[in-house]
């Protein structure tokens, strides 16, 4: 993990860059699980003029705050010098029986908006659609070629869960995490970026792409934010918040998220505010309260928000609606992009 380590090697870079007031390494590190290996991304940073970051999106729905942790990511790895590459993967998803190469195709457009809305730089942005290269000869002799070196077994665990728990698999979604690990080489990427939910097919791409001749990539995970009910985040439970949705449906949704007083655990208001607000405005975080509830109080440090909360010192819900009215400023953005 990277936050045993981090310290000694943020000092570390300190003395070699001298960038203040946050130096590139605890730029690009900051709200991550994990990453393989610390060293390698030093080095990235240190030797290399405009690494290529890369994200990988299955193309089957709404945009989320599941995603948008790792569009966050990608705007930090931008502003440290990265090129990113944003590849939509409408192949992946059609062979995870998402839908018809025509509806996921559709669905890749709609994602491409969303991203750049959020924020990403066009000058350092490159978007990719799995369908433009994976069925090119030279990609599909990779595929095969990893297959020969790669057992059932290990691919099976490298399977997104729902897929690895399914009852019988289909063939195709086999395929899917050896495809993850080619496109890591086919897109000439340094340092690829997931949710820490990835990182069996990252460390498959580490372990496998040597062996064909290729480089074996950087790893950076960022954590699963939990669900507005306090469970794990997922499209069909509907406990998220898609990055189009109305001003009126963020705040009904914060407002009815889970938030026990004083808990941090799969606390999502609270995850909220550590992942998205904190990281996108460089001001801090203001929340209103009447002067006989304490008055407003201003946070520049997450740290200092959450302290407040388990303290009793923060109620929810001023917790909450200071949460909604954040985010509806932050996603404005993609609601003027999506809905014209």
């Amino acid at each position: 993990m990277v936050a045993e380590n981090q310290k000694h090697y943020t000092s570390t870079f300190l003395l070699l860059r001298g960038d203040s007031p946050l130096d590139k390494f605890e730029l690009v590190t900051r709200n991550t699980e994990e990453i393989v290996t610390a060293d390698e991304l030093l080095g990235l940073l240190e030797q290399k003029l405009r690494p290529r970051a890369y994200v990988g999106y299955e193309t089957s729905g709404k945009v989320h705050l599941g995603h948008m942790l790792t569009a966050n990511k990608l705007l930090d790895l931008q502003k440290a010098g990265f090129d990113v590459v944003v590849l939509l993967a409408d192949l992946h998803a059609f062979l995870n029986e998402k839908g018809s190469l025509e509806e996921v195709r559709r669905i890749a457009d709609y994602n491409r908006d969303c991203f750049m809305a959020l924020g990403l730089d066009p000058e350092r942005t490159q978007f990719v659609y799995g369908t433009d290269y994976q069925l090119k000869p030279d990609y599909m002799l990779k595929i095969l070629q990893m297959a020969r070196n790669t057992t059932l077994n290990r691919a099976r665990r490298s399977m997104d869960e729902v897929s690895r728990n399914a009852e019988n698999p289909m063939v195709s979604q086999m395929i899917y995490p050896l495809m993850q690990a080619v496109d890591i080489a086919d897109l000439k990427i340094d340092l690829a970026v997931g949710g820490i939910d990835q990182r069996k097919i990252h460390m498959l791409a580490r372990e496998e792409l040597p062996r064909l001749g290729l480089p074996a990539p950087v790893c950076m995970h960022t954590p699963l934010i939990p669900g507005l009910n306090g469970e794990k985040m997922s499209s069909s439970k509907g406990n998220n918040i898609a990055v189009d949705e109305s001003a009126e449906d963020i705040e009904r949704k914060i407002k009815s998220a889970f938030c026990p007083a004083k808990v941090v655990e799969n606390n999502p208001v609270l995850a909220i505010c550590k992942y998205h607000i904190f990281p996108r405005i460089e001001a801090g975080m203001t929340v209103r309260r009447p002067a006989k509830f304490g008055g407003d109080v201003h946070y520049e440090r997450y740290e200092a928000l959450e302290a407040d909360f388990v303290s009793g010192a923060m109620h929810p819900m001023d917790l909450k609606m200071a949460c909604a009215a954040y985010m509806i400023e932050i996603l404005e953005p993609v609601r003027k992009k999506i809905k014209g």
